[in-house]
């Protein structure tokens, strides 16, 4: 991750002391800071990363990294690299509207593995990340699977991509603005959403892992509300050149019917409203 990019991140979502008036706290907004920034660093930073990425002295920074560790919020390796742990997924997923809708998805998600021998995976947004909520795990000798409380940017994954498309054009506007992202990175990429919304899926090439293919559907509910994206994430096979159609119409299909247990099918999703929306019973 490069140093000014994540000054610029930092610097969009407010940096300690910034903007916070008679109620600031500057030792909370430095918790914080590092809590975003960690989020976005998933191979982690060293002290010495984080005083630089945030602008201040390790002096600053060291004391509040100690509590975030005490708390245990940070695990720090024998590198000294400090990484969030898994406690705010922990948080979060207590969430009534979470749970809801990962009990839901769950059975389908469990059909939808045996019938592929491929895991899956359940995205939601959460602010301009997508966090995996749950998984299925498949019975294929070889396959992948992703780490539940993963995070990650909406336009680095293909999940991502499916939830970026799905957002309303004004959502999507104010995420760019805040990603930093060159104008002609992001006209690449609209065209790119524009398909996805278009055919209702998107099926390409991992942006991490060669030999890879990610596919991914978005749930919506009934008001074409965004509930989360279902994700597998497969190996290209020498045997069975022909299955990338039937992982694509599975996806599709179930995450349909996790759809379907909020209500009636949704409709397809333009252009309109707010479309990213929480699970509740």
């Amino acid at each position: 991750m490069k140093r000014s990019a994540q000054r610029r991140r930092v610097t969009v979502r407010g940096r300690a002391g910034e903007d916070g008036g008679a109620y600031a706290v500057p030792a909370v907004d430095k918790a914080l800071d590092i809590l975003e920034l960690l989020g976005e660093a998933s191979p982690g930073m060293s002290l010495t990363g984080i005083a630089d990425a945030l602008g201040r002295t390790k002096q600053e920074i060291y004391r509040v990294l100690v509590r975030l560790q005490d708390r245990g919020y940070l695990v720090r390796d024998e590198a000294q690299v400090y990484r969030l742990s898994t406690k705010l997924f922990e948080i979060g997923s207590r969430n009534a509207g979470t749970q809801f809708l990962t009990a839901r998805a769950m059975p389908h998600m469990e059909r939808l593995s045996r019938r592929l021998r491929e895991s899956c995976h359940l995205t939601i947004v959460v602010q301009n990340h997508m966090l995996v909520v749950t998984r299925a795990e498949g019975n294929a000798d070889v396959m992948l699977a992703v780490r539940i409380g993963a995070t990650f940017g909406l336009h680095q994954r293909v999940s991502g991509l499916v939830a970026l498309a799905m957002l309303p054009e004004h959502r999507r506007r104010e995420y760019w603005r805040q990603s930093g992202e060159p104008d002609a990175a992001v006209v690449a990429c609209e065209e790119r959403l524009d398909r996805i919304r278009r055919q209702g899926y998107a099926h390409d090439d991992s942006p991490i892992v060669v030999g890879v293919k990610d596919c991914a559907a978005p749930v919506l509910d009934a008001a074409a509300g965004l509930l989360g994206v279902l994700c597998v994430s497969h190996l290209c096979r020498r045997d069975d050149p022909d299955e990338h159609a039937d992982i694509i119409a599975a996806v599709v299909a179930t995450a349909g019917d996790i759809a379907a247990e909020f209500g009636p099918t949704a409709v397809r999703a333009g252009d309109d409203g707010d479309r990213v929306r929480g699970a509740t019973p």
